[in-house]
C-alpha cells in the first residue's frame, strides 16, 4: 500500500515537472510563447464592416525544427500557422504555413511582430494588407489579395492599462500603434485617395497580446471600410 501511495505521488510529481517543462516561456515577458497554450479572442466588427462577430483561437507549439533552426509556432483558427523567431532583437515572423500547404513558406523578408528594445519610441515597418476594405460592385470584393502597403509601427506607451469587456484591468501594457496608407480610386469626386489603415495593439506583461483594433476608413463611393476590435477572452 505504501509502495502504491509512493508511486501515485511520484507520478503526480513527474506530471507536474512535465507541465513546467512544456509550459516554459520561449518568448518574452511582453510576448510569451508557451507550448500547448491556447489563446482565444472575441472579434467584433462595426456596422460599416457588415460582418458577424467571430472567435479567433491561437494555439502555440514548439520548438519546431525547420531548415536547421528551431522556432515557436502559432496556429490561427483561420487556417494558417506562423513560425516565430525570438532573439534579443525582438520577435519576428520568418515563415507561414496554411492548412493546405505541405511545407512552410518562407516570408520574402522576415516581419517584425514586436521589436526590441521594448521602450517608448521603438519603431519598425512591416508589410500589411487591407483587412476590411471591400469593393461594392466588383469581384473579388476583398482587396487583401491584390493590395499591399508598408505599415510603420511605434511603441507609443510602456505603462498603459487595458480594461477588457469582462471588467478585468491588465497593466502594465505596451501600446503599439501602426499606420499605413493605400492610394485607391475611391469615387469620381475624390478620385484617388490615400486611405488610412490604422492598428492599435496592447501587449501586457506576462500575458501577451490582449487587445487589437484595426480601422480602415474610406470616403463614400465605390468601397466600404470599417473597424474591428479583438479582445482576449480570459
Amino acid at each position: 500500500m505504501k509502495h502504491l501511495k509512493f508511486s501515485v505521488i511520484a507520478g503526480a510529481a513527474l506530471l507536474a515537472l512535465a507541465w513546467v517543462s512544456t509550459s516554459r516561456n520561449m518568448g518574452t515577458d511582453w510576448f510569451p510563447l508557451r507550448s500547448g497554450e491556447v489563446t482565444t479572442y472575441d472579434v467584433r466588427y462595426n456596422e460599416e464592416a457588415v460582418r458577424d462577430k467571430e472567435t479567433w483561437t491561437l494555439r502555440t507549439r514548439g520548438p519546431v525544427s525547420w531548415q536547421g533552426h528551431e522556432y515557436m509556432q502559432r496556429h490561427h483558427s483561420q487556417g494558417v500557422a506562423f513560425f516565430l523567431e525570438v532573439s534579443d532583437k525582438g520577435v519576428r515572423r520568418v515563415a507561414h504555413q496554411t492548412d493546405l500547404d505541405r511545407e512552410p513558406l518562407a516570408d520574402e523578408v522576415p516581419q517584425w511582430v514586436l521589436k526590441a528594445p521594448y521602450t517608448l519610441g521603438t519603431e519598425w515597418t512591416t508589410t500589411t494588407v487591407p483587412y476590411l476594405l471591400m469593393r461594392k460592385n466588383e469581384h473579388p470584393r476583398e482587396l487583401k489579395h491584390s493590395h499591399k502597403a508598408q505599415m510603420s509601427w511605434r511603441i507609443d506607451s510602456v505603462n498603459d492599462s487595458v480594461k477588457l469587456r469582462s471588467g478585468e484591468v491588465l497593466s502594465p501594457c505596451l501600446h503599439v500603434v501602426g499606420q499605413a496608407f493605400l492610394n485607391l480610386y475611391t469615387d469620381p469626386v475624390n478620385g484617388f485617395s490615400d486611405v488610412p489603415l490604422t492598428s492599435h495593439e496592447w501587449y501586457c506583461q506576462g500575458v501577451g497580446l490582449v487587445k487589437f483594433t484595426r480601422t480602415e476608413k474610406v470616403p463614400p463611393g465605390f468601397m466600404t471600410g470599417g473597424e474591428l476590435v479583438a479582445e482576449q477572452v480570459r
